[in-house]
């Protein structure tokens, strides 16, 4: 039987969050014999774990040049359907995932392209500070989706989208997403946002992970930059260093639910982020430091 569709997921060390990714998509309500699953490793030389359960619809392509993006495109080239998923290692597919999304191909058949929904989980019972920032500011899928964006945490598309408006920009290692999603509405392939097309999404637990994530997109930022505007981000934003953020009290103040001591805490993780990011922008301009991919 032909398949109907083909979910493409990068990784990069991630087998451990890939493993439970590829049993949801093994548990899905759809048959396993509708639709392919390719794994791009972009870690060319971190080998498959021995233990390593793969379903009998998946297999693992290599692609070598660095990025998330590179291998998507690598997984755009080896699916062997026009009805692409993309998902990513850390994310966890809701039972009806594949089942909800098919559904909305063959409903819009005149859509290229559409984005389902990202629900933040907590590891525990109880939200950490670390895991309500993340929340808060993270995987605004709903937001993204009216401004005709969407984080390929949840995106799927017809192969004629790409065809139409090229691949991923394979030198991206952030933001590659929403670069993607403005050439296609810059020449009018329109979005749907579909809901009940589900993905979990673990929330970031820890300082350690904000930052990175803080590093990777502020690389990114610079790294891609319009030459004639990298100019700004040589300039020190010192206040990030000295003074307290009020956008970010307005942000932390607008969660629900939590005591006025939790806020504070909010306030001031949200306000070591700001000096972690004014360090880094200075690293990676004043002392010409390398852009590091994590």
């Amino acid at each position: 039987m032909d398949k109907k569709a083909s979910v493409i997921i990068p990784t990069y060390h991630s087998w451990q969050d890939l493993q439970l990714c590829l049993d949801l998509l093994a548990a899905q309500t759809t048959p396993a014999s509708d639709f392919e699953i390719i794994v791009a490793n972009n870690a060319v030389s971190d080998d498959v774990p021995d233990d390593f359960r793969l379903p009998p619809n998946a297999r693992v392509i290599q692609e070598p040049k660095p990025g998330s993006y590179a291998a998507r495109n690598a997984g755009i080239r080896a699916a062997g359907t026009d009805l692409l998923f993309f998902t990513d290692a850390d994310c966890r597919p809701r039972p009806d995932y594949i089942a909800h999304g098919l559904k909305a191909f063959e409903a819009h058949p005149n859509v290229m392209r559409f984005a389902g929904a990202v629900e933040l989980e907590a590891a525990g019972q109880v939200w950490t500070v670390a895991e309500r920032v993340d929340r808060m500011m993270s995987l605004k899928q709903e937001h993204y989706a009216t401004q005709g964006r969407a984080a390929t945490a949840n995106v799927f598309a017809r192969r004629a989208a790409f065809e139409m408006v090229g691949l991923f920009d394979d030198t991206a290692l952030s933001g590659g997403d929403m670069e993607w999603a403005r050439r296609c509405m810059a020449q009018g392939v329109e979005q749907l946002y579909v809901p009940e097309v589900i993905v979990g999404h673990p929330a970031r637990a820890s300082m350690e992970a904000h930052v990175i994530k803080r590093r990777r997109i502020l690389g990114a930022q610079i790294r891609n930059a319009d030459p004639k505007k990298r100019w700004k981000y040589y300039i020190p934003r010192f206040k990030r260093f000295l003074l307290p953020s009020f956008g970010a009290m307005r942000i932390a103040f607008r969660e629900p639910d939590i005591s006025v001591s939790e806020r504070f805490q909010m306030w001031l993780f949200l306000n070591k982020l700001r000096r972690v990011s004014a360090k880094e922008q200075m690293r990676l301009t004043w002392f010409k430091g390398k852009y590091e991919r994590r």
